[in-house]
Order: structure tokens, then sequence, then C-alpha cells
């Protein structure tokens, strides 16, 4: 009975290790799965209750609307039930290290994940993607943006840069937030300013630190910063024909590679924005996360649920509705994949100045 008793202490202890993905090694990847088809993943996922965690506790943010979307037709389609937890970044990092791999808990969250842990903002210990399986990805986004007063003097970052050199008593404040998306591309513009223009034109750029796209807005409108950064979709409203001037907005840059559709707002390759020669591009990413320990089958069946769902007609048509594009990679590709994207910010955020100095 002592022996039964040790054997069963044993395995209690060793639990939490495995969960938090500290000594086990991690199912190898879906090539090592039973699961080939569509049919197959069906049959393993039928039934199954999936709770997706995302790093936002908004319901009307586009994390929710893109992780809510995909869980939709994933559950539709496959018969599973798979509901979204928007329970902010901090809770979903310490879900996906630490709950059980059973795929009843994941994560659906965006390139936040290893931003946050490069600016800072989470233990890079506890949170790095290599406490984590990654999965698939979903969607990307056109939409992040700069955006600044109809009224302003510059129309595009790059009239804004030339008009800094021009006016060497202007300041201009970038209303973002800290440790994520909208601070590396702040990052990005500062230094190219200072690479294009100097450090004495470069040093008139500063911040103001705040959360929401309202918070960003209300202080343009307050006049206390010149430039806010958000996603186009929540800017649109108030870039139309008729808008109060007072509220008026203009795009003055899209981060990602490619145009909003429909509208004539350029991307910062587009204006020759260049950081050490080449082209800043940044388009956010929506991933799957799965803890470590999960069955190669679970990653293997979302891998083909992923493919399947971002072929649909039908969810394409409402991605684009909301703002985004279906993007469709497996668990190895975009594991390959997020590991560079994070490796080349590694430096242009080391050099970045800290956010303390330039609210001042």
């Amino acid at each position: 009975m002592k022996r039964i008793l040790a054997i069963l202490l044993a395995a209690c202890l060793a639990a939490p290790l495995f969960a938090a993905g500290g000594k086990e090694t991690p199912a190898a990847d879906a090539s090592s799965s039973t699961i080939k088809t569509q049919a197959d993943a069906a049959a393993y996922l039928k039934g199954k209750n999936i709770r997706g965690v995302i790093g936002s506790t908004a319901v009307t943010g586009d994390t929710y609307l893109t992780a809510d979307l995909f869980a939709r037709f994933v559950s539709e389609k496959y018969g599973c039930n798979m509901k979204i937890d928007p329970i902010g970044a901090g809770r979903a990092l310490q879900e996906v290290v630490s709950t059980r791999p059973d795929g009843s808990t994941i994560m659906m969250f965006h390139d936040m994940t290893y931003l946050g842990v490069l600016f800072g903002a989470y233990e890079a210990e506890d949170y790095k993607l290599e406490k984590m399986i990654v999965g698939g990805t979903y969607a990307y986004s056109t939409a992040d943006c700069f955006a600044a007063s109809a009224n302003a003097p510059y129309k595009t970052l790059a009239e804004m840069g030339k008009w800094m050199k021009d006016h060497p008593n202007e300041i201009v404040k970038f209303a973002v937030e800290a440790g994520g998306v909208s601070q590396l591309c702040f990052n990005a513009v500062y230094e190219w300013v200072n690479q294009t223009y100097g450090k004495d034109v470069a040093s008139r750029i500063k911040v103001f630190v705040t959360g929401s796209t309202d918070a960003k807005l209300q202080a343009l409108w307050d006049n206390n910063c010149q430039v806010v950064y958000a996603v186009a979709t929540a800017l649109q409203q108030y870039t139309r024909p008729g808008v109060d001037s007072r509220l008026k907005l203009n795009v003055i840059g899209i981060s990602s590679g490619e145009r909003y559709e429909n509208e004539p707002w350029p991307t910062f390759q587009e204006q020759g924005i260049i950081l050490d020669g080449k082209p800043f591009i940044f388009s956010k990413e929506y991933y799957a996360f799965y803890p470590i320990g999960i069955p190669a089958d679970f990653i293997a069946a979302m891998d083909i649920a992923i493919a399947d769902v971002c072929k649909s007609p039908a969810y394409m048509e409402a991605v684009k509705k909301i703002g985004f594009v279906p993007q469709a990679k497996g668990s190895r590709e975009t594991k390959t994949y997020i590991y560079a994207k994070r490796d080349s910010f590694v430096d242009l955020i080391a050099k970045a100045p800290n956010f303390d100095t330039l609210t001042k």
C-alpha cells in the first residue's frame, strides 16, 4: 500500500510539470498523427468541447471577432463545441502554458503573443513561444494603420517626416499602446525618421500611451496627440465625406504589405518607409496556440479544419466583412514562420528608445 501511495503521489507531483511544458517532450507535430483526411478530423473533433482563450477582454475588437468567427465555422462543420473566452493577454498566456494538454483549452491570439515578451510586458522565460505549441494561422489584417486629423499639414507618414524636418520647432505625438503591435509600428516610424532625417528630428517624436481606440481618438480630438494607431475598420466612419471637420480623420499609413481593400490609403512600403535598406512591412496575423504535450491527433485535426474553413466561400466572405483576410497555414509551416518573424524584430525593439523618455 505504501508503494502504491508513493507512485500516486509522484504522478500527482509530475502532472503540473507536464501541464506547464516543463520537462515533457511535446508531440512532434501533425505528421506523426493518424489523422490524414477531413473525415478523420471530423470524427476526432466531433463532440469535443474546446475553449479558446484570447488575449483580449473586448468582444468588439479584432482578436475576438476573428477567433469567434473561426470557432463558429469549425463548430458547425466539424461537430465540436468551440467557444471563445475573452480573458485578456496575461491570463490567456498563463492558461496556454499551464492547462492540461487534452485539447479542452487552447489560445487564439495574434503577434502580441511574442511581441509582449520582446517588449518585456510578460516574463520571457515563462511565456516565450518555446513554452507552447504553435498551431496554424487562420486570418491576417491589412487594416493596422496610423491616422491623423484630416486638417493635419501632412497626408502620409512620408509627408509627416519631411514636414517635421522643415518645421524644427514642431512636435508630433503618437497615441499608441505599450508592449504590442502598435509599439512595434511606432518604433519602425521613429527609426525611419531617425535614419532618414537624423536624431534632431526624431527626438521631436513623442508618445501618448493609452489603450483603447476610443481613448486614442479622444486624445487626438482633445489635441493631446497628433497621430493615432488603430485598426482601420474602427476609423473608417471618420474618413467619409460629410464627417464633422473636428472629427474627420485621414489614414496616413498602412503597415501591411498590401492596401486595405477599396481604400486609397498608402502602405508604409509605398511611401518608402525603409529601415536598414529594407521596406518595413508588418501584417498582424491570428494564430492558434496549444499547450505542450497536446496529442498530435489534435494538432493534425485542427490543421485540416483550418485549411478547410479558410477555403470556404462563406468564411472568406464573412472574414472580409469584418475587414480581414483568410489565411490557412498548418502548424509546422506556422511555427517556422512565426519564429522567423519574431526574430526579425529583435534588433528594432532593442535599439528603440524607452517609452518613458518619449512621454516627456
